[in-house]
C-alpha cells in the first residue's frame, strides 16, 4: 500500500519515526566506527535543527532505527530526516564501499496524541533490542540507545566531519588534515511536551519505571530463547537480505477512539485537498503557467513548485 502523506495536526507534535536499510542490510551494525559516525551525524543534525526539532528517545539497531521526537511542523521533520539520512548514508556508503540506495523507501512517522500512546512508544523503543532477541537488557546493546542517557545519566557525543570543507581543501592543495575539519557534538535529549511538567528527578524516575516495565515485558514475550549476544551481532554479514513482515503503519497513536476519529477526519480532509492542489500544480507546470498562486493545505509538505496556504 502507498505510504501516508506527511501530515501533522498541530505545531510541535510528537512523532514515532522509523527508517530501515534497503533489503534489511545491516549497514548500521554497531562497530566502533559506525557507532561513532552515527553519533556524530545525529548530534550535528540535531544541533543544526535545534530550533525546529526536540529529541526525546532513540535506538539504532543493525538495519533500522526508531526515534521519538517532536517537530515544529511536518516540513521541519522532513528537512531534519533528509539531512540526517542523507549525511549518514554518505558516511555509511564510504565505510561499506556501497554504491546505490542505502535506505528502504522514506521514513515513516506516527503522530502521538495522548500520554498512554507516548508511554507505549517509549517502552517499545526501549525494549526493541531485547524484543528482537539481540540482548537481554537495553544497557547491553552497544549500539546507540537512549537508555544510557535517560536512565544511566551518561553523555553521548560523536565526531562530525565537514567533508565538503575537507574536499575543497584538498582541491586547493592546502595540506590540511581531516582532523582540522572534525568537531565533537553531543546528543541532547529533552522531555516530550506531555511530560514537560515533571521535575528533572521525576522525569528520570518515570524513564526508569517505563524502561523496567519494557524490559520485563520483552523478556516475557520472547520466552526462554537465549539472546543472540553482541559478539554474534557484530559477526553477522552486512549484506545478508533480511525481510520482515510488516503491516500498514497507523496514521497516529492514541487509545481514545474519539480522538482517533477526529484525527482521521482531519487527515482525509487534508489528503483530498492535497491531491486536488497537486493535480492543479502538475497541470500548471505542464502548460507553462505561473505556479505562485497554487497553495497547499497547512499540515503537510508542499510539492516542488508549490507553497503553503497563507492561513
Amino acid at each position: 500500500m502507498p505510504a501516508h502523506l506527511r501530515f501533522q495536526s498541530q505545531a510541535w507534535a510528537t512523532h514515532h519515526v522509523v527508517s530501515r536499510c534497503i533489503q534489511g542490510f545491516a549497514f548500521l551494525k554497531p562497530t566502533r566506527e559506525i557507532r561513532a559516525t552515527t553519533k556524530g551525524v545525529l548530534a550535528y543534525a540535531l544541533e543544526k535543527h535545534q530550533d525546529t526539532i526536540q529529541f526525546h528517545h532513540y535506538v539504532v539497531l543493525s538495519n533500522h532505527f526508531h526515534f521519538l521526537l517532536s517537530a515544529q511542523s511536518s516540513r521541519d521533520l522532513a528537512e531534519f530526516m533528509c539531512f540526517f539520512k542523507g549525511n549518514l548514508a554518505r558516511e555509511l556508503a564510504r565505510i561499506h564501499n556501497w554504491h546505490g540506495t542505502l535506505w528502504q523507501k522514506r521514513y515513516s512517522s506516527e503522530e502521538i496524541l495522548d500520554e498512554h500512546a507516548l508511554e507505549e512508544v517509549f517502552k517499545y523503543i526501549t525494549q526493541n533490542s531485547v524484543k528482537e532477541g539481540l540482548v537481554d537488557h537495553p544497557k547491553n546493546w552497544t549500539g546507540l540507545h537512549g537508555y544510557r542517557q535517560l536512565v544511566m545519566g551518561k553523555k553521548v557525543s560523536g565526531p562530525w566531519v565537514d567533508r565538503t570543507g575537507y574536499y575543497h581543501s584538498i582541491q586547493r592543495r592546502e595540506g590540511k588534515l581531516i582532523s582540522e575539519f572534525t568537531t565533537e557534538h553531543q546528543i541532547k535529549l529533552t522531555p516530550p511536551a506531555m511530560w514537560a511538567h515533571l521535575s528533572k528527578s521525576e522525569y528520570k524516575q518515570k524513564c526508569v519505571k517505563l524502561s523496567a516495565e519494557a524490559n520485563r515485558d520483552a523478556l516475557l514475550k520472547r520466552g526462554p530463547k537465549p539472546a543472540l549476544g553482541m559478539r554474534m551481532v557484530r559477526n553477522e554479514s552486512v549484506r545478508k537480505v533480511r525481510f520482515t513482515k510488516r503491516g500498514t503503519r497507523p496514521l497516529c497513536r492514541t487509545k481514545c477512539i474519539k480522538t482517533l476519529k477526529a484525527y482521521q477526519r482531519l487527515y482525509f480532509e487534508f489528503k483530498a485537498k492535497f491531491q486536488e492542489v497537486s493535480a492543479d500544480l502538475r497541470q500548471a507546470i505542464r502548460l507553462g503557467f505561473d505556479t505562485a498562486s497554487i497553495c497547499f493545505p497547512a499540515g503537510g509538505v508542499p510539492l516542488f513548485g508549490g507553497r503553503y496556504s497563507p492561513d
